[in-house]
């Protein structure tokens, strides 16, 4: 969007918020001095905790997410993956059947994020995960079927977010290719986002509004920049592009990715009473410790109900 603003000599002060915008790499351009600030992006994106500068308070477990996880029926999910970067080189596995437990996964397992990340207080324990069928694709020399070891499964969730994360893992005990696409040998993970009712509307009702808002941002700054292209007197032109940036600046600063994850109530399958999963989710696969290594995002994942047949 920024992008598609013309240049023009326009005076401004350099206030924290300006360098905060996303105009902020067209600032250093324009005005090299600040360049030479050596102001560290990572800084200025650490999050702010609501208690203090940048001193955040411990995470803490969302309250009951452990009791909720007991209490976790056997639930059988269908699940399809689309891994691929490309159009033309996709590996889709379809067929794969899974079961969640609330058993303690008392077995060997791969290492999970939660449990096994930097903030194992978030998980609710690693839990029991049964494959009922195993998935298939097709290439050139028929179907082939994906082996899947040790599964198992868990809930994080930190306390007052919108959303937790369920979580499968699985061992994969050789590589699948077809094309371009492969799925390499190791451990293999599926995050879908959860949600209580309540959060998910509360979520919905501010994807609304910021949804409304950007739009509102966008036709304001279109207006502007209708009227710098019109006018031919240079202080209103200034004034037609700043109000433009102003717009682009305001729009900047909404929650857009965040509210983009946020599913519609047709994207949404229930787990319990009061726990919904999203239906789509991502594929990643992880080398060594979740403290450290290559973490590599393999494509989407798609859940659904097991039809039960008569």
């Amino acid at each position: 969007i920024t992008a598609s603003l013309p240049s023009i000599p326009v005076q401004f002060s350099l206030t924290k918020s300006t360098l905060l915008s996303s105009s902020l790499s067209q600032i250093i351009s324009k005005y090299p001095i600040v360049s030479n600030m050596r102001i560290s992006l990572s800084f200025l994106l650490l999050p702010v905790a609501a208690s203090g500068f940048f001193f955040a308070q411990p995470m803490a477990i969302k309250q009951g997410l452990v009791q909720v996880t007991d209490s976790q029926k056997t639930t059988p999910l269908t699940i399809k993956l689309d891994v691929g970067i490309t159009d033309d080189a996709r590996l889709n596995i379809q067929g794969l059947m899974l079961e969640l437990s609330s058993k303690e996964a008392n077995y060997e397992h791969p290492k999970m994020p939660g449990a096994d990340g930097p903030h194992p207080q978030l998980s609710s324990g690693v839990r029991t995960l049964n494959i009922l069928k195993e998935g298939s694709f097709v290439d050139m020399n028929g179907q082939k079927t994906v082996k899947t070891l040790n599964g198992c499964w868990e809930m994080v969730w930190k306390q007052n977010a919108s959303a937790g994360s369920l979580i499968c893992g699985f061992d994969i005990p050789e590589e699948y290719s077809r094309n371009d696409a492969s799925l390499d040998a190791g451990r293999l993970y599926l995050s879908f986002p959860i949600w209580t009712k309540i959060g998910l509307k509360e979520a919905q009702e501010q994807k609304e509004f910021v949804m409304s808002r950007t739009k509102e941002l966008m036709n304001e700054k279109n207006e502007h920049m209708a009227k710098y292209q019109a006018d031919h007197n240079p202080l209103m032109k200034a004034l037609h592009y700043r109000n433009a940036v102003a717009a682009v600046e305001k729009n900047s600063f909404l929650d857009l990715k965040s509210v983009d994850m946020v599913p519609s109530s047709d994207d949404i399958i229930p787990l319990q009473d009061d726990l919904l999963l999203t239906t789509k989710g991502l594929v990643f696969s992880k080398d060594g410790s979740f403290h450290r290594g290559r973490h590599l995002l393999l494509g989407a994942a798609y859940a659904g109900p097991v039809e039960m047949r008569p």
